[in-house]
C-alpha cells in the first residue's frame, strides 16, 4: 500500500525521544540539538549507537536545497573498509538521516607534504578500492576532494568521505572536476560516470603532490578556457616535478576524453604499474578562426562555438568547417553530418541558428561534452537538481531555466541528444527524464518543480514555509498543517501553497497511488475548495485519520464554494453538516458534501422549477393587470371593500382557532 508515507497511526512515524532527540531505527540516537562540524558539505549532528559502545557514528541532515542523491538507499549498502559506511537511511521522523562513521581523523585539506609513495599507496590504491566497488554496482561518488577525504594518520590509508548525502558534484571545486563537468554550473553537473571518479582522484593526487595548496580563493571557472585550450593535465599537472611513471599515470587520469582514463581496476596496484599511456586528442594544423580564437581541436570548437555563435554561424554556412574538419581532423563523417544541416539552415533563411540545432552541432563535434542549450550547458540527469534550482530562485544561470527545461522536455530535444551523445547512461537518463516530464505534466515553467520530487524521492518539500523541516514524506507535511503551525501566509490565497500542493502531488504519484498529476488535480473558483480536493483526495488515499487542525482551518473560507448552492435552507443545513465534519477532521465528508453531484442537481432542478412558477406568476399578474383596465372604476372599489372586508373575516377567523387552539 501507500504505506512508505502512512501507518495506520500518524504518531507512530515520530520516533521515540523529545524535540531534541530522535531515534533511528530503534538504534541509533540523534541529538539534534548538538551540531557538528559538517560532513561531506552535509549538516551533521551528534549520534550514538545504543546497541554498541566502540562504535563512532554521527547523523546527517541532507537540506531541501541539497538533498540525498535518488539513489541514495542503495549506494548505503556498499561496503568498503577505505569508505565511511552508512549504516541507516531512515524517514520515519519525517525528513531524511543519515547515520553514518564518525571521520577517522582529519580531512586532506588540512595535509601537507605528501609523497609520491604515500600518494599511490595511501591515497589512489585506497580510493581505487572503492571506486571499483561503486562501478560494479553501476553507481558514481562525485565528491572526492580534499575535505571528504579523511586521514587516520601513520601509514593507514585514508578513508573516503558519503557520495550520496548531497547532490552529485555540486560542492566540487573546478580543480577536481573533468571539463565534460566543470563547464556546467554546479547544479546542472549530474551523476557523471566513474572515468570523472577517476578525474577526480587524479585531480587530488595532484594537488597533493603540488604542496596542498590552498584552493578556497579559486574563481570559478578562471582554469576553464586554458583547460579547454591547453588540456587539463598541462594546466593542473604539467608544472609539477614527478618521476616518469607517477607523471604517466596523472596524464592518463586527467586525460580530458574519459574513455582514455584508466578504470579504477588498473589503479588497484597503482604503486607497481608500469606504463600508463594518455591519448592525445587529434590537432589540426592548420587553425580555424572563430571570433578573436585561433581553434585546432574539436573540443575547442565546441566550446567557442557555444561563446561567439554569430562568427561560428556564419563559417558553419559557407561550408569552411564542414572543409577544415575533413582535410585537417580527416573527420569526414562528422563533416558530412555538418554540411548536411548547414544546408537546411541556409534553407530556412533564419539570420541565427536555433538552439536545437546549435545542440546537435556541438554534440557532433565533441559527444564527450553535456548538452547545450539557448547559453545552458548540462547533463541530463541533472534537471532532477536544476529544476530544484528553479524553485530556490536561483539566479546564477545565463538563462531562464524553467523555460529552457520546459524547452528541452518537449519535442523530442532530449531524445535526439541521447542519440548524440558518447557518454555512457546519458541515453537512458535521457529517457528517464522524458517519462518523468509526461507523468508530471511539464506544459509551463511553473510545472518544472515538480520535476525534483519525480526524479529524487529524496527531495524534501521546497515551500518557504517549511523548508527548514526539511520534510520528505506526505504524512509529515500533513501533520505539520494539521498542527497548525505556519499555516497563515501572506500572499497566499488557500492553505497550501503551489510548492505544498506539488510536494502532495509527488507523494501520492511516488507512492503509486496516482499515475499522472492530473489524476489529481482539480479547478475550482477558489484555492481553499481545491486544497480541499487535494487533501481530501490524499486523506482517502493514504488512510490518514482524522485531521481536524486542517478541516477547521478550512472551514471559514469555504463560503464561494456554498453558493454555487441555490437553496438558502439547503445551505444552511450544508453550512451545519460542514462544520461536524471539520470537528470530527473529516476532510472526505467535507468535499462530498460540496460535490454532491446527485443534491446539486435535484438544488438546480428545484430552482429552475421554482423560475418557472415565478414567471407564471408574473404572466397571470400581467394578465390581470390588462383584465383590470376594462373594469368600471365603482365596480373596482367595490370589489376593493368587498375583498377587504372577507380578509378582515378570514383574519379574525384565525385569531379565534389560533386562541381556541
Amino acid at each position: 500500500m501507500a504505506g512508505s508515507d502512512f501507518a495506520e497511526d500518524m504518531d507512530e512515524h515520530l520516533g521515540e525521544g523529545t524535540d531534541d532527540r530522535i531515534t533511528i531505527e530503534g538504534r541509533y540516537v540523534v541529538e539534534t540539538t548538538q551540531p557538528l562540524p559538517e560532513l561531506a558539505r552535509c549538516p551533521a549532528y551528534v549520534a550514538h549507537d545504543t546497541l554498541s559502545s566502540h562504535s563512532g557514528t554521527i547523523a546527517l541532515a541532507p537540506g531541501a536545497l541539497y538533498p540525498a542523491r535518488a539513489n541514495a538507499q542503495k549506494m548505503a549498502r556498499l561496503r568498503s573498509p577505505h569508505l565511511l559506511t552508512v549504516h541507516a537511511l531512515d524517514e520515519t521522523t519525517g525528513a531524511v538521516w543519515l547515520i553514518c562513521d564518525a571521520p577517522p581523523g582529519s580531512t586532506l585539506a588540512e595535509a601537507q607534504n605528501w609523497s609520491e609513495s604515500a600518494v599511490l599507496e595511501r591515497v589512489i590504491e585506497p580510493i581505487a578500492t572503492v571506486l571499483h566497488h561503486y562501478k560494479e554496482a553501476g553507481f558514481t561518488h562525485r565528491a572526492i576532494r580534499p575535505d571528504n577525504v579523511f586521514d587516520p594518520g601513520s601509514r593507514f590509508p585514508v578513508r573516503l568521505g558519503p557520495g550520496l548525502a548531497t547532490p552529485p558534484a555540486i560542492f566540487q571545486p573546478d580543480r577536481f572536476e573533468s571539463i565534460s563537468s566543470v563547464i556546467c554550473a554546479p547544479a546542472a553537473r549530474g551523476n557523471g560516470t566513474i572515468a570523472d571518479d577517476v578525474f577526480s582522484l587524479g585531480a587530488l593526487a595532484a594537488w597533493l603532490l603540488g604542496g596542498s595548496m590552498p584552493y578556497s580563493g579559486d574563481q570559478t571557472g578562471a582554469l576553464t578556457e586554458e583547460r579547454i585550450t591547453k588540456g587539463s593535465f598541462a594546466v593542473l599537472a604539467g608544472h609539477l616535478t614527478l618521476s616518469p611513471d607517477v607523471m604517466s599515470l596523472l596524464a592518463a587520469m586527467l586525460s580530458d576524453d574519459p574513455s582514455a582514463r584508466p578504470a579504477p581496476r588498473d589503479l588497484l596496484n597503482a604503486a607497481d604499474r608500469k606504463g600508463f599511456v594518455a591519448r592525445r586528442q587529434a590537432v589540426a594544423a592548420m587553425p580555424v578562426q572563430v571570433g578573436p580564437v585561433r581553434v585546432r581541436t574539436t573540443r575547442q570548437l565546441a566550446w567557442y562555438a557555444a561563446r561567439y555563435q554569430a562568427e561560428f554561424t556564419d563559417l558553419f554556412r559557407r561550408g569552411v568547417l564542414e572543409r577544415w574538419l575533413s582535410h585537417e581532423l580527416g573527420l569526414t563523417q562528422a563533416a558530412g553530418r555538418l554540411g548536411v544541416m548547414a544546408k537546411d539552415s541556409t534553407a530556412s533563411g533564419d539570420a541565427s541558428l536555433s538552439p536545437a540545432t546549435m545542440m546537435e552541432i556541438i554534440a557532433i563535434l565533441d559527444p564527450s561534452l553535456p548538452m547545450f542549450w539557448d547559453g545552458l550547458w548540462f547533463w541530463p540527469d541533472a534537471i532532477g537538481t536544476l529544476s530544484a534550482a528553479v524553485a530556490s530562485g536561483a539566479s546564477t544561470f545565463p538563462v531562464d531555466l524553467g523555460a529552457a527545461i520546459v524547452a528541452v522536455v518537449q519535442g523530442g530535444r532530449l531524445s535526439r541528444f541521447g542519440q548524440l551523445t558518447g557518454i555512457t547512461g546519458q541515453t537512458t537518463s535521457c529517457q528517464q527524464v522524458q517519462l518523468a516530464a509526461r507523468e508530471a505534466t511539464i506544459d509551463a515553467p511553473s510545472d518544472v518543480v515538480r520535476l525534483a520530487y519525480v526524479l529524487n524521492p529524496f527531495q524534501p518539500c521546497l515551500s518557504s514555509r517549511c523548508i527548514d523541516q526539511r520534510f520528505s514524506v506526505a504524512w509529515a507535511l500533513l501533520q505539520w498543517l494539521n498542527a497548525g503551525k505556519n499555516v497563515d501566509q501572506t500572499g497566499i490565497p488557500g492553505l497550501l501553497d503551489p510548492y505544498m500542493t506539488t510536494f502532495l502531488f509527488a507523494c501520492a504519484h511516488r507512492n503509486g497511488l496516482i499515475e499522472y498529476f492530473d489524476d489529481i488535480a482539480g479547478k475550482n473558483s477558489s484555492a481553499w475548495a481545491s486544497d480541499l480536493r487535494l487533501l481530501a483526495k490524499l486523506q482517502r488515499l493514504y488512510a490518514t485519520g482524522p485531521l481536524p487542525g486542517i478541516a477547521r482551518k478550512l472551514l471559514p473560507h469555504l463560503g464561494p464554494a456554498l453558493k454555487q448552492w441555490r437553496s438558502r435552507t439547503t445551505r444552511v443545513r450544508l453550512s451545519e453538516a460542514l462544520a461536524v465534519a471539520a470537528d470530527s477532521g473529516d476532510l472526505v465528508q467535507m468535499f462530498d458534501l460540496l460535490n454532491d453531484v446527485r443534491a446539486m442537481a435535484g438544488d438546480r432542478d428545484a430552482w429552475l422549477a421554482a423560475k418557472r412558477e415565478a414567471k407564471a406568476l408574473e404572466m397571470q399578474q400581467s394578465n390581470l393587470v390588462r383584465q383590470t383596465a376594462k373594469i368600471s372604476p365603482r365596480l373596482r372599489n367595490e370589489m376593493f371593500r368587498v375583498a377587504s372586508a372577507v380578509g378582515t373575516v378570514a383574519a379574525i377567523v384565525s385569531l379565534c382557532l389560533e386562541v381556541v387552539l
